[in-house]
């Protein structure tokens, strides 16, 4: 065995005669094992509200999405839908856009999303939250749980209907309101909930009133959502077009990925100075060991150790107490992750717990990050101790 390993070896499970030097040890270990565990339940823990969150995202993101890289509509040809069901394509048609609804003085501008019946029941299914989803052809719509809760909206409430304003275009003298803006009075059949956001912002309705309400062409539509999934684009953009954007689920939500990614980096670098400060006990604890061991490096320069070696004897001491302290950090972590997710031990709401998942890259970058930094702090000590060599030899 190396002769500095094995001598770092006998310091690292030998109890010292200094009992301050024992308890800075303890400390060093027991802080690079706490920080390394908090490190990895936090990130895995934005891990599952980030799965979370892009869960529900996906509900309502298609695969594809199909639409005119100028303008709001285009007209939807027989020969595009030609090619959709020769490409055995799942799609649905959709047109976005902002609306003034308002229910007993109450009022909110929010997207109104008109759809046809080409959307999944599994995606409707998976954010209905009261209620149901709209009856295709009827003067009908669904409302986020933030609308419905801000506004006083109540599912099948025939009694206080939502009534929809959205700006006519054209010129001419204004006599009255209708010469201003399209409405339609409009019943609420469910309730979804996405996130806090679209809860806040968005409705549904049926296509063919949202062009009705938009003063729409028969045929025009905002967008081609494609469902079901897709080996290449290429054909698909070649159909369609350099006046077409085919984006996919990422392109689709650009912004909230790159806000997810932001936060994540974020907590990458909060933790990382965690983990810097745990270190901080470790350069101590070298620090005491070395101008306690003054003697003993004084023996070994005698017995032919030269000043690499005996340095490199912190520098390995400082990589064991990282490595060891990361590993039992890591099986910590591991072990209350799975308590959550087997016992749910932290709960959201009474009915969901906060949702963890096991990612890889996690678990890389914490030990990565850990190491890395102890490598650093036992080098420094390492190269302080070799530089104090010659002062603490020729005492």
């Amino acid at each position: 065995m190396n002769f500095s390993r094995y001598i770092s070896l006998r310091y690292f499970f030998t109890k010292s005669k200094n009992t301050a030097v024992n308890y800075m040890s303890i400390l060093a270990i027991l802080g690079v094992i706490i920080s390394s565990a908090a490190m990895l339940i936090v990130l895995s823990g934005f891990s599952g509200l980030k799965s979370y969150s892009l869960e529900f995202i996906s509900s309502i993101s298609p695969e594809l999405k199909i639409s005119p890289a100028k303008g709001k509509t285009f007209e939807f040809t027989p020969e595009t839908k030609s090619f959709l069901e020769k490409e055995n394509i799942k799609y649905g048609l959709s047109y976005e856009d902002k609306a003034l609804i308002s229910i007993n003085k109450n009022n909110r501008i929010v997207n109104v999303m008109g759809v046809d019946d080409g959307l999944p029941d599994k995606n409707i299914d998976s954010i209905m939250y009261q209620g149901r989803w709209f009856n295709m052809g009827e003067n009908e719509i669904v409302v986020g749980w933030g609308t419905a809760y801000d506004l006083g909206i109540s599912t099948m409430d025939v009694i206080n209907p939502v009534v929809m304003y959205v700006p006519k275009a054209g010129k001419g003298q204004v006599l009255s309101e209708k010469d201003v803006m399209n409405s339609r009075r409009v019943l609420t059949a469910g309730i979804f909930s996405l996130n806090e956001e679209l809860n806040n912002s968005l409705v549904f309705s049926d296509l063919k009133l949202t062009r009705e309400l938009f003063g729409l062409q028969k045929q025009a539509v905002g967008s081609i959502d494609v469902y079901s999934k897709v080996e290449s684009t290429e054909k698909i953009k070649s159909f369609f077009g350099s006046d077409f954007e085919v984006e996919n689920q990422i392109q689709q939500n650009a912004t909230i990925y790159k806000m997810l990614n932001t936060e994540q980096f974020a907590i990458y670098l909060i933790f990382s100075l965690i983990i810097v400060v745990a270190l901080f006990n470790v350069f101590g604890a070298l620090m005491m060991m070395g101008v306690e061991k003054r003697k003993n490096l004084q023996t070994l320069l005698v017995l032919g150790g030269s000043k690499n070696q005996v340095s490199k004897i912190f520098f390995y001491q400082g990589l064991m107490i990282s490595v060891s302290g990361c590993f039992i950090g890591l099986l910590i972590g591991c072990g209350l992750l799975i308590l959550q997710q087997k016992l749910s031990l932290f709960m959201i709401t009474s009915t969901l717990a906060y949702p963890v998942v096991f990612e890889p890259n996690n678990f890389l970058f914490v030990f990565f990050i850990v190491i890395v930094l102890g490598c650093i702090a036992s080098a420094l000590v390492s190269h302080y101790v070799k530089r104090s060599i010659p002062q603490i030899s020729q005492k």
